[in-house]
């Protein structure tokens, strides 16, 4: 049986014609290396999403045109991102360095410096690759300092202060909420994120999927007890162990979050002008794992998670807004004119 020396890296080839490719894998051939190839530049970034090769290669050529977003894109995903181009000036290659390029080489006459740079992209620490398998797959949104990100930061802003308005106004209180965090991160991460802010306990989620131009769910969530306190609240006193209870709770929290969540989406879909359909939320409880477990995700995935914990001052009540999409909606906004 074959043994390898380094795990097996996915390196990434885009904008280049089938002679290149070929030309390419030559010169990089390894039994480390497996490669996957894309002339449009769609397809390039949706095997970045979805696969998270170790390594990029780009023609420069190919994406002069939108050159920025696509390496804000790729530096969002932390994918370590090489530029060939016979033509590029000093400046621009300076430009590109600063803009977080991995590495700028020629064309022509490179395959040693090709082949040691991609060494170091792809295993940055030899002696440690599962650390390093780990730190790629847990993305910072906070680095991503453009003003395309700060129109996405304003956008879940408005969403969900709409929420927080329009459920204060139903329940009659005043509700108290903070910015909402970001982060952008596997399904993997994902689920680990939540354990740490959540706990396995038992929580109350009032949920939405939506879907259309973009996909994705919306959740409030509270401690079952946060729940019960709400209801118990709101509907005067009652037995937080009857039957009778348990409906009345799924129909308060259900159109609770009917109002607040679909503000969130509604403020999606009109700021952004994406067509989103989505069905009347609907209320669960349990735990962590089993929540995460019906949510609609593409596992191979980058998803975008925005955070809000908010207070209902006079009941004591606190929760939080989550909101995750795949990252198909910051590229979609990078590509905005």
């Amino acid at each position: 049986m074959k043994t390898y020396s380094k795990p097996i890296s996915l390196i990434l080839m885009g904008g280049f014609s089938e002679s290149e490719n070929q030309r390419l894998r030559e010169t990089l051939k390894a039994d480390e290396y497996v490669f996957a190839t894309a002339t449009d530049l769609y397809n390039c970034l949706d095997i970045a999403e979805c696969h998270h090769p170790k390594a990029a290669i780009l023609d420069f050529a190919a994406i002069e045109h939108n050159y920025l977003p696509i390496i804000q894109f790729l530096q969002l995903l932390q994918i370590p991102t090489i530029i060939l181009s016979d033509d590029l000036a000093r400046n621009m290659i300076q430009y590109l360095s600063l803009a977080g390029i991995f590495a700028t080489l020629k064309k022509t006459n490179n395959q040693l410096e090709l082949r040691r740079t991609v060494a170091i992209a792809a295993y940055p620490n030899a002696g440690s690759a599962m650390d390093s398998d780990s730190q790629m797959r847990n993305f910072n949104l906070g680095k991503l300092e453009t003003g395309k990100h700060n129109k996405l930061q304003d956008v879940v802003n408005k969403a969900i202060g709409t929420a927080v308005s329009q459920m204060s106004e139903m329940i009659a209180c005043e509700v108290e909420f903070e910015m909402p965090s970001s982060q952008a991160l596997s399904p993997l991460f994902l689920h680990k994120n939540l354990i740490q802010t959540l706990g396995k306990n038992l929580v109350a989620v009032a949920q939405i999927d939506f879907h259309g131009n973009l996909s994705g769910s919306v959740q409030m969530l509270f401690s079952c007890e946060a729940a019960d306190a709400l209801v118990l609240a709101l509907n005067g006193g009652g037995d937080v162990a009857s039957e009778e209870f348990k409906q009345e709770k799924a129909d308060i929290m259900g159109e609770i979050g009917n109002l607040a969540i679909g503000g969130i989406v509604g403020t999606f879909s009109n700021t952004l002008k994406y067509d989103l359909g989505y069905v009347v939320p609907h209320y669960i409880e349990g735990s962590v794992d089993e929540i995460f477990s019906a949510m609609n995700f593409n596992m191979r995935s980058t998803i975008i998670l925005f955070m809000s914990h908010f207070k209902i001052i006079d009941f004591g009540v606190d929760g939080d807004f989550i909101l995750f999409v795949q990252a198909r909606l910051l590229l979609d906004l990078l590509f905005r004119v």
